[in-house]
């Protein structure tokens, strides 16, 4: 696939993040949300500029107007590179992309970090770990090298000896 400079990629990134929700009887029960959000993928000078722009100081959110003012810069930020997103719903009702709902999505615990990995693994574009490439093995370990016993696949072209 060749390189189009003229490109600016919108596209749907997986956000994926661990939580709480109610069990049958009342109990938090282990859980992970999952939302995509469609973002603009910025250049290297854009994305620098975001990162900066996007810092926040919560050293001082100790009244309503800190926090009003967090808040108003984390959406300003998001809204910066998403621009909508599938797999929200209010209710059961699918949730409209306002400045009310991705309010509420920000401050949802753990949301903020979450959206942050994996814009960046987007940018960087590594959208998804191959499956099996953390799980490691008994007999090598997570980080091995490839031995004479590894079989022949698309990292190790070379089959074992016989």
């Amino acid at each position: 696939m060749q390189f189009d400079l003229l490109d600016k990629p919108l596209v749907y990134i997986p956000v994926k993040w661990p939580g709480v929700k109610e069990g049958p009887n009342g109990e938090a029960v282990a859980t992970e949300h999952s939302v995509e959000v469609q973002v603009e993928i910025l250049d290297r000078v854009e994305l620098v500029a975001w990162i900066g722009d996007s810092a926040v100081d919560t050293s001082d959110a100790v009244d309503e107007e800190a926090v009003a003012r967090i808040l108003a810069k984390e959406l300003g930020s998001f809204k910066r590179v998403a621009q909508g997103w599938r797999g929200v719903k209010a209710g059961n009702k699918v949730a409209p992309f306002t400045d009310d709902n991705i309010g509420r999505i920000i401050r949802a615990p753990g949301f903020t970090d979450a959206f942050g990995a994996a814009y960046m693994a987007a940018w960087r574009g590594q959208i998804a770990t191959r499956t099996g490439n953390s799980s490691g093995s008994a007999e090598h370990g997570q980080a091995a090298e490839p031995s004479d016993a590894t079989r022949k696949d698309e990292t190790n072209p070379t089959p074992p000896a016989s």
